[in-house]
């Protein structure tokens, strides 16, 4: 199978790899060289990468859905009986989610080692709540939809005592209330806030542990975690008090929706697997209901017999054409690959971020690299070769296309059909197990994701402990960073930074204010790719792993 799967992989594909290295380095020239030289003038140059980056993607989002539902099917008509499955579909869940555990304690003793965020500059934590703090909002709306904000000016009134009006809770989901203190000048007696909840709108009490109360020096003060409200809670109201002496105090507060606990993202990910809504899951590119539907409709196909030939057929011949087509993108991919590259390191020169980030976020940088780079180049071709005996270096060069598309287009959906191509043509993976198993490795194995998130979340724990001393990065809270950062990387989406979200659940675990993830947005895009990278290879290696506990072909 090797032989043949590399005589048809190199059929006008010789040099495509070394085309696609050349893009890349070509475009972080460009993007590097580009702004200082042309200043903004470059932009509408970007403009014009950015437009030829996205439709190279949208093309190969296009294709991922129908190639997904047409070689699961395919794949399951091959086996000829759908109960062959068993065995394989269980040894693939235990590797991806054997290696993602092993990503993420690799991830926790680099980040260890290397300690990134100890001697953090205080200021560069304080400015990072900002940035973060919209991140939050977005990603509590994306959720719920909904979010209520209020601000409480004392002003000229500081004799006066306020309250805020009514905010209406949504009845779905968790909730927190979120308390800050502008205070301007010294006070004799701080400024304080106390969140109250009801459940009808006219009686009002005291939510538990919910006053705050700022220092007596000037500053912002904010509440270091979200403060629960009770689940029977329909309204909240904030009551607050002006500092006594010094100038005036601002207050704000804000209701949000709070991060799912691990019982509810344990219920969510059982809900991923069922749509009630097959279209709805396409649009969506929800790619495990779909996996579902095809092993289902697949298996049912295997025990018509005669009568189900004719969609069989069709079935494998779609399968087919699909695949052929990627061999055809693939021509373009060194274009789409320049482009795509170039608009994003290009925007962040532009925006004098890239090489100021390298000197701000260089030993976090390190520690997340240092972590994938032993896990993809060490802990996987390891795996690779203890359970298959193929030559590790030989076949991360079989999927170099797969990895580099995988940096470039920072998605390991978009990714799958260029990873599906070269495991089967030019690696020579079984088309069983390619078909079967790289399309739900897409979907749940993200180990670059989880080592990723386990990295940043010490990080963010070590620099917040520089603003707040009394908070201890203790061993069993390590422990649930590695539980949750496993868990929110099956749950996370095969799309460039769904990492950010996922990570909430990561820092609401062991009580860290979500908006320090501002510390971490303004290289993520970068990382982003380092860790898509390794998720793709990951898939790949997983392929080969699986392919030996397919029944042989009769």
């Amino acid at each position: 199978m090797s032989s043949q799967g590399g005589k048809k992989g190199s059929r006008g594909h010789g040099h495509l790899t070394l085309y696609i290295v050349g893009a890349i380095v070509l475009a972080i020239i460009v993007s590097i060289v580009g702004p200082p030289v042309l200043g903004d003038r470059f932009r509408p140059v970007v403009a014009v990468f950015d437009v030829g980056g996205e439709i190279f993607l949208r093309i190969l989002q296009m294709v991922v859905v129908p190639l997904v539902m047409a070689s699961v099917m395919s794949g399951i008509l091959g086996l000829g009986d759908v109960r062959k499955l068993g065995r394989p579909g269980g040894y693939a869940v235990t590797y991806y989610l054997s290696t993602t555990v092993l990503a993420v304690v690799t991830g926790l003793i680099v980040v260890n080692i290397v300690d990134p965020g100890v001697g953090i500059d205080k200021a560069l934590v304080e400015d990072a709540r900002q940035e973060g703090e919209a991140t939050v909002a977005r990603a509590a709306g994306r959720r719920t939809g909904k979010k209520i904000q209020w601000h409480n000016v004392t002003g000229d009134r500081a004799e006066t005592r306020g309250e805020s009006q009514n905010a209406f809770v949504p009845s779905e989901g968790s909730w927190t209330v979120r308390i800050l203190i502008d205070q301007v000048g010294a006070a004799h007696t701080p400024a304080a806030a106390k969140a109250r909840w009801s459940a009808d709108g006219n009686t009002f009490q005291d939510v538990p542990d919910g006053r705050f109360v700022a220092g007596e020096e000037a500053g912002i003060y904010r509440t270091r975690s979200p403060i629960p409200i009770p689940g029977e809670a329909k309204y909240v109201r904030v009551t607050f008090e002006p500092q006594q002496g010094g100038k005036r105090s601002v207050v704000e507060a804000y209701v949000a929706p709070g991060p799912p606990s691990i019982g509810e993202i344990l219920q969510n990910l059982c809900l991923m697997l069922f749509t009630d809504n097959l279209l709805g899951a396409m649009v969506g590119m929800n790619l495990l209901p779909l996996i579902i539907f095809s092993i289902v409709f697949g298996g049912m196909l295997t025990t018509l017999g005669e009568r189900a030939k004719t969609i069989a057929d069709l079935v494998i011949a779609i399968n087919e054409a699909l695949m052929n087509f990627i061999l055809l993108l693939m021509r373009l991919a060194p274009l789409g690959i320049f482009c795509l590259v170039a608009a994003r390191f290009a925007k962040a020169q532009l925006d004098g971020q890239f090489l100021a980030l390298l000197k701000t976020q260089a030993w976090y940088m390190t520690s997340v690299l240092s972590g994938l780079a032993i896990h993809g180049l060490v802990t996987l071709p390891l795996l690779l070769w203890i359970f298959t005996r193929r030559n590790p270096i030989r076949f991360f060069g079989q999927m170099s296309q797969a990895v580099l598309t995988a940096f470039s287009t920072a998605s390991s959906t978009a990714t799958l059909p260029v990873t599906m191509e070269c495991a089967e043509t030019k690696a020579g993976v079984s088309k069983r197990s390619t078909e079967f198993v790289l399309p739900l490795g897409a979907t749940v194995n993200m180990d670059g994701t989880a080592l990723y998130e386990a990295v940043a979340a010490i990080f963010i724990a070590q620099a917040f402990a520089i603003v707040d001393p009394a908070y201890a990065l203790t061993i069993d809270k390590q422990i649930i960073i590695a539980i949750t950062a496993t868990l929110a990387a099956i749950g996370a989406a095969g799309i460039p930074e769904a990492g950010l979200v996922t990570m909430l659940i990561v820092l609401n675990a062991v009580g860290l204010p979500l908006e320090l993830i501002g510390l971490i947005l303004p290289i993520d895009w970068l990382l982003d790719r380092f860790r898509t990278a390794v998720n793709a290879f990951g898939d790949s290696v997983g392929s080969a792993v699986v392919e030996r506990t397919f029944p042989e072909a009769t």
